[in-house]
C-alpha cells in the first residue's frame, strides 16, 4: 500500500503542478453540448467514436486523440447522476462482474492454512452466494462513494482520454488520473472521489466477512486493490477503442 500511495502522491504533485492553474483549453469532450448529446448513448455505444461527432476526426480512425475522447460518455454536473447510474446499474456487468469475482475468490481464497477463509465461504453454492454478495456490495458501495463525494467536490466521473500518440504516454496519463482528475470546469483536482470509493469498497466488507478479514489491516489491502482495479479500469476506457469489439465486451461483462 505504501508503494500505491507513493505513487499517487507523486502523481498528484506533478499533475497538479503541470495544469493546476487554469481550466483545460480545448480539452474535448468538456463542452455541455458535447456531454449532453454522448450522455444519451448506450453503455456500449459511449466506447466508438460517433460519426458527426464535432470532436471526431474526419478519418473515422478510433486511433486518435480526439476521437477517443468523443467515446467518453458525459458526466458534468447533474449528468454526473446518469453517469453514475449507467456505470453502475445500467450495464450487464451488474451480474456478471460480481459473479466473475466470486468465482476467482472461491478458486484463490485469501489467507493460508488456519488464517484462511472458512469452509462456508470457499465451498459449493452457499460459498459462491456469500463471495457473490461480497463483491455485490463491494462495486456499489465503491461506486456510490465516488458518486457522492465527487458530487460534493464538483468532480467531472469522466475519464479523459490522454491526446498523445504514444503507448508509454497513454499508459502513465491513465494511471495518474486515477489520483489526479478534472473538476467540472477542466481543472486538474485531487480524484477525492476514487480514495472514498477505494475506502468503502475495502471497509463494507468489515460487516460481514469472516473473523479474522475485519481489521484495519485487511480492510486497507481491499481499499488498496480497489483503487489498482480503478487504474486498470482508466487503462481499460484509453485503449478500449482500439480494442477488438469482443474483447472490449468480454472485458466490460467481467470487471466492469
Amino acid at each position: 500500500m505504501r508503494n500505491l500511495l507513493s505513487i499517487g502522491i507523486l502523481a498528484m504533485i506533478s499533475t497538479l503542478s503541470c495544469g493546476a492553474q487554469g481550466p483545460v483549453i480545448d480539452q474535448p469532450g468538456l463542452d455541455g453540448s458535447s456531454n449532453q448529446r454522448q450522455g444519451s448513448d448506450s453503455p456500449f455505444a459511449k466506447l466508438q467514436p460517433t460519426a458527426g461527432d464535432e470532436h471526431t476526426s474526419t478519418s473515422g480512425s478510433a486511433d486518435t486523440p480526439s476521437a477517443r475522447t468523443s467515446a467518453i460518455p458525459g458526466g458534468t454536473g447533474s449528468s454526473n447522476f446518469s453517469y453514475y447510474l449507467t456505470e453502475t446499474y445500467l450495464n450487464p456487468g451488474l451480474f456478471t462482474a460480481p459473479a466473475f469475482r466470486a468465482s476467482l475468490r472461491m478458486a484463490h481464497p485469501p489467507g493460508s492454512g488456519p488464517t484462511r477463509y472458512p469452509d462456508e465461504w470457499r465451498q459449493g453454492a452457499e460459498g459462491f452466494g456469500r463471495n457473490y454478495g461480497d463483491a455485490f456490495a463491494t462495486r456499489i458501495s465503491s461506486h456510490t462513494a465516488q458518486f457522492i463525494v465527487g458530487t460534493l467536490t464538483r468532480e467531472d466521473l469522466r475519464y479523459m482520454p490522454s491526446r498523445s500518440h504514444h503507448f508509454f504516454a497513454r499508459t502513465s496519463h491513465a494511471i495518474a488520473f486515477t489520483f489526479v482528475d478534472r473538476s467540472q470546469s477542466g481543472r486538474r483536482i485531487p480524484a477525492l472521489s476514487n480514495f472514498a470509493g477505494a475506502a468503502a469498497g475495502g471497509f463494507v466488507g468489515n460487516a460481514y466477512l469472516p473473523n479474522g478479514f475485519t481489521d484495519a489491516t485487511h480492510a486497507g489491502q481491499r481499499a488498496e486493490f480497489q483503487l489498482g482495479m480503478m487504474a486498470a479500469g482508466n487503462l481499460f476506457r484509453e485503449f478500449a477503442p482500439q480494442m477488438p469489439a469482443a474483447l472490449r465486451e468480454f472485458f466490460m461483462l467481467i470487471a466492469r
